[in-house]
């Protein structure tokens, strides 16, 4: 069964920033990242227990051929999308933004 899975405004910000930062680097390279993002997504409604637990309850799914990650809540009924995050950041950045 796939849950649904739902962005929190700030990680929709987070897409769109880096979805602009590829296609600038060069065109279509942001496509290629939305694509990777869409598989990760749907491995993770199917599977939301898979990606290892970062802090608490927040889980990070690291995407392969991309420096990012996506940080997320798994829960019973949905999979909520705390934020997609360049994982070259300073881990205490990545932290206060989980906050």
């Amino acid at each position: 069964m796939n849950l649904p899975v739902e962005f929190l405004f700030g990680a929709d910000a987070d897409l769109q920033t880096a979805f602009s930062r590829f296609e600038n680097y060069r065109e279509g390279f942001g496509v290629e990242f939305m694509t990777a993002v869409d598989a990760h997504l749907a491995r993770l409604a199917t599977f939301p227990l898979l990606a290892p637990i970062y802090h608490k309850s927040i889980r990070r799914q690291v995407m392969l051929g991309f420096p990012y990650g996506i940080f997320y809540e798994p829960h019973p009924t949905r999979v909520i999308v705390i934020a997609i995050l360049d994982l070259r950041c300073a881990p205490e950045l990545i932290l206060r933004r989980l906050r």
